[in-house]
């Protein structure tokens, strides 16, 4: 039998291997994304990563059971779906395991979802997501808080360029309510509308003879996007009550984060329609530079709740880290590039049992520390291959040193600190020296 000499695959595509580098950086995001969603008083949650197909399609559409991948449970042969959205998992703790408790919930989780794609640039099938759900309020206040940790957590990882559109499902729902009695054509205006397909656009609502007005209505979906004057102009566009009560409620929302001085980040988009049947209130999306789809997003869902048995006003978003990194990778900042191990203790053969005591009280104490037998008392080597191995500072131990001494040794500037024993742990605390 021959064997095609052609390469193979060796994962599915879609999917990603994280190795050391890619590895570090993904669970430092993870832990300063957690960390800022505890200090705002979210509790995490871990959902199933698989679940029943029947419970699960009770929180989501159409278009995502059919992008989710099934199969058959042996033991009772119902099907059963990979995750491909935690929102829902969410709602039905919330509507049940956490029903008795009270209002308002404030729930965070860490975790993978898969989706079917299409093979094109940035669209993955397994992403891993960190996301926060309010559940209980109603108000404005709750909608500005979803949008003022996301900046926070940005900011405190770093990222500083990027901008997050808002808008307001209500007012394109009401814009467009006419036309959902025709479910093909709506399809096709949804599409249209998505895609700011101008031509396309009017190419439709002159097919169906849509009167003037109303098609000047649907195209200026198009045109709204910008600053807070666009707020203004859809004022003067329509005389829906359910639109002019949206865009009341998205100035309360924009105001709030004004106050909290993120006026400057904000872009106002009254034409999105993604998330059109799941989706009741403020919307946003978060773009960064260097990065060919959104970082994330979310907004109001206060119709989900009910689909698992106790109704709730809700809203929530999602961070995709793999995009996170690349934004990061983007701007070469420094935190895919600091070193990933504190301290090297180096040794020659005579001074194993000393080394390896020290090692362990310097993990004790939280230092990510490696150990290293050497042949030579040359500690520039030791320096060398700490560089290599991406350690901060080497400790270097020789046998004619006092056996209280060990000389300390910062592997970017080479500067070299002699410290006893006794006052290592206690001097590297104080000094910072966990990079």
């Amino acid at each position: 039998m021959k064997f095609s000499d052609k390469p193979k695959t060796m994962i599915p595509k879609g999917v990603a291997t994280l190795l050391p580098d890619g590895a570090a950086q993904r669970r430092l995001i993870e832990k300063e994304i957690l960390s800022s969603f505890s200090r705002w008083g979210y509790q995490e949650v871990i959902p199933p990563i698989f679940e029943y197909l029947d419970v699960f399609s009770l929180g989501v559409g159409e278009e995502t059971v059919d992008s989710a991948y099934k199969f058959v449970d042996r033991a009772t042969g119902r099907i059963m779906v990979l995750r491909p959205d935690v929102t829902p998992q969410i709602a039905r703790m919330a509507s049940t395991l956490l029903a008795d408790q009270p209002r308002p919930l404030r729930l965070c989780y860490s975790a993978n979802i898969f989706r079917h794609q299409e093979e094109h640039v940035g669209r993955e099938r397994e992403l891993f997501q960190l996301g926060g759900e309010l559940i209980g309020p109603s108000d404005a206040e709750s909608d500005a808080e979803m949008i003022s940790l996301t900046i926070e957590i940005l900011n405190r990882l770093g990222l500083k360029n990027f901008r997050i559109t808002l808008g307001h499902m209500a007012f394109t729902q009401g814009l467009l309510r006419p036309f959902m009695s025709s479910p093909d054509f709506f399809k096709q205006l949804l599409h249209s509308v998505s895609k700011k397909e101008t031509a396309a656009l009017e190419r439709l609502l002159k097919q169906e003879a849509v009167e003037e007005k109303t098609q000047r209505e649907v195209l200026s979906l198009l045109d709204l996007f910008g600053g807070v004057e666009v707020l203004t102009r859809a004022k003067t566009l329509t005389d829906d009550s359910a639109c002019r009560k949206a865009i009341a409620r998205l100035e309360q929302v924009y105001n709030i984060l004004k106050s909290y001085g993120y006026q400057d980040y904000l872009l106002i988009d009254l034409g999105e329609v993604r998330g059109f049947d799941y989706y009741t209130g403020t919307i946003f999306e978060i773009f960064s530079e260097g990065v060919g789809a959104e970082l994330g997003g979310g907004g109001r869902y206060d119709h989900l709740l009910e689909k698992f048995g106790r109704p709730s006003a809700s809203t929530g978003f999602a961070l995709y880290i793999e995009r996170i990194q690349a934004a990061l990778e983007h701007l070469d900042l420094k935190s895919g590039k600091q070193p990933v191990i504190d301290l090297m203790v180096s040794h020659l053969p005579e001074e194993r049992n000393r080394a390896i005591a020290l090692t362990a009280e310097l993990r004790h104490a939280g230092f990510r520390t490696i150990r290293q037998g050497v042949l030579s008392a040359d500690a520039q080597l030791s320096v060398s291959d700490a560089e290599a191995q991406k350690v901060s500072k080497v400790v270097f131990l020789q046998a004619e040193v006092a056996s209280s001494s060990v000389n300390l040794i910062d592997v970017s500037s080479g500067d070299v600190q002699n410290l006893s024993q006794e006052a290592l742990i206690t001097w590297l605390q104080a000094n910072g020296s966990i990079s």
